[in-house]
């Protein structure tokens, strides 16, 4: 059944992603002013540094001496010498760049020198620009003093910046750096934040499906106790012996799997406590191998099926939990049976080495999709639901067992079809005597 989406979940995530937006115009108007005040004190350094220049250029004799000459030429409409051009230039720039690489500023600049307000031009550097494009950031500075009073007429030097806005940033990157560390941990923690949401959310779906699973297969046999019992008291009023015989075994049966299924759930939450002991004891593999299958195997016979079990390798003792170890291969065989081919065909195999004990079952089903091999080992995760009942706790138990032996559990697909479960297990104590298979049916 679908459930309509319940709106008020998405309400604190809705509230942290209007706090970001508004931290994100916070951090961006903090930027922005920023660059307004950096750009003031830009334009005030860059002014102060056009009036040193104007009354450093009074002083000098031979500047002002060209300067003046520059003026007159022009105005009685004869042209400059290019070398008097080029050497009062490249004297202004002089001056200029020494006083820019003294406030620390390396970045293309152009100057221009012009009478009036008109701006007639006396000197014009590379690349300037009189246009005042958006490109380019132009001052200018009118020259006062006794040059003024000499050439009278109005000077005015002007300076234009080429990709002043790299320097603006360069003086602004601890400011850059802080808002750029504050969006990614915001957006970093937004993320997680999500992240976590969905987590829960996937843990309530799985919680709620555990418990409606949970609920069912122990109804299940509540319920058929619960009639058996009734019928056993007819059948015992009634005076049928026989009946209230096979009612009983019946009930029994119910009782036991109801007993497995309590027990399978509260074992696994034991097991998962830090301080859960194991009873290890030295096991005979091929004893233990073959009591284990042999106890299983009425239940593929029942289903039409055929367990086949074998030992390979020196016949030893593993240092183990016996009843655990069962327990863990029990579940194996189980799985088997639930999700092999039809009918099911069964084969375990000890492997026994040197360095401990592999235990492999393998079925004829369909095998086990690559994506979903290292999932199915946690706990409710089930590949078949709906179709299987369970509560999709046997592989983690499985897991579990093989952590606490200090081993390994896993999946693969066989090449000839088929899901291989593997149960890796240290501690092998290697017998003296020689291999001895024991392969049944």
């Amino acid at each position: 059944m679908i459930h309509p989406p319940d709106f008020r979940n998405f309400l604190p995530a809705a509230l942290v992603v209007v706090a970001l937006l508004s931290l994100g115009v916070v951090q961006f108007q903090w930027v922005k002013s920023g660059i307004v005040v950096e750009k003031q004190l830009l334009d005030r350094e860059l002014r102060q540094l056009l009036e040193s220049t104007g009354v450093s250029i009074a002083q000098d004799a031979d500047v002002a001496q060209g300067i003046l000459e520059l003026q007159r030429l022009r105005r009685k409409g004869q042209a400059a010498p290019d070398a008097l051009r080029y050497g009062v230039r490249l004297k202004l720039e002089e001056r200029l760049r020494a006083g820019l690489e003294a406030q620390k500023k390396r970045m293309p600049f152009s100057i221009a020198l012009s009478e009036s307000i008109w701006h007639f031009p006396l000197i014009v550097g590379n690349r300037f620009d009189w246009s005042e494009t958006a490109a380019y950031r132009t001052y200018a500075y009118q020259i006062e003093g006794t040059l003024a009073e000499a050439c009278a007429c109005q000077l005015y030097l002007h300076l234009q910046l080429r990709d002043f806005l790299p320097h603006l940033l360069e003086r602004l990157w601890l400011l850059l750096a802080l808002t750029v560390l504050g969006v990614v941990l915001l957006l970093l923690g937004f993320v997680l934040l999500v992240r976590k949401v969905q987590r829960e959310q996937r843990l309530v779906a799985v919680k709620n499906d555990f418990i409606n699973t949970l609920t069912h297969e122990l109804k299940t046999p509540v319920f058929s106790s619960s009639l058996l019992l009734k019928l056993a008291e007819q059948a015992l009023s009634d005076r049928q012996p026989g009946q209230v015989k096979r009612y009983l075994e019946l009930l029994s049966a119910e009782n036991q799997q109801l007993k497995t299924q309590i027990e399978q759930v509260l074992e696994l939450a034991s097991m998962e406590q830090p301080v859960y002991q194991l009873e290890r004891q030295a096991l005979p593999v091929a004893d233990w191998l073959h009591r284990t299958c042999a106890a299983f195997e009425p239940k593929v016979k029942a289903g039409g099926g055929r367990l086949r079990w074998s030992c390979t390798g020196p016949d030893g003792f593993l240092t183990a939990d016996a009843g655990h170890l069962s327990n863990a291969l029990t579940n194996l065989l189980d799985n088997a049976l639930k999700y092999g081919g039809q009918p099911p065909v069964i084969q375990v195999e000890a492997i026994s080495e040197a360095k401990g004990v592999t235990l492999k079952v393998r079925d004829n089903g369909n095998g086990v999709p690559e994506a979903r091999q290292e999932d199915i080992f946690k706990k409710f995760v089930r590949l078949h639901t709906g179709v299987v009942q369970g509560f999709g706790l046997g592989l983690s138990y499985v897991q579990q067992v093989a952590r606490l032996h200090d081993g390994q559990a896993g999946v693969h697909n066989h090449a000839d079809g088929g899901a291989v479960f593997w149960l890796r297990l240290p501690n092998f104590e290697p017998g003296e005597t020689s291999p001895q298979p024991q392969p049944n049916g």
